[in-house]
């Protein structure tokens, strides 16, 4: 999977220079470290740096549906990030209206 950190750091005023520099190597071995197999050590030190979760690293896949928004339902609100949060919103919903029914 591809990771976005160079878009991340871009969008923080950072550069890849800064970013190894905080966590203390070179910007080289940063790049080395981040391409092919990172480390989820070295990911979370990245992560923390751009003050992001770890999976925010990553480039959502073409096949991925990027969801995002709020759904309310009986003025319960709730903020979902994928398709399986709206399905499980969907879920407790129906459930919620199954016993209800009885």
């Amino acid at each position: 999977m591809e990771l976005r950190v160079v878009e991340l750091a871009h969008q923080r005023g950072l550069t890849m220079a800064d970013i190894a520099k905080q966590i203390g190597i070179s910007r080289v071995n940063l790049s080395n470290s981040l391409n092919g197999n990172p480390t989820l050590s070295r990911l979370t030190e990245v992560a923390k740096i751009l003050g992001v979760d770890v999976s925010a690293l990553f480039k959502p896949s073409t096949t991925d549906k990027v969801v995002s928004g709020y759904l309310e339902c009986d003025g319960r609100i709730v903020k979902v990030d994928s398709l399986n949060a709206v399905k499980r919103f969907i879920a407790e919903v129906e459930a919620t209206a199954d016993n209800s029914d009885e």
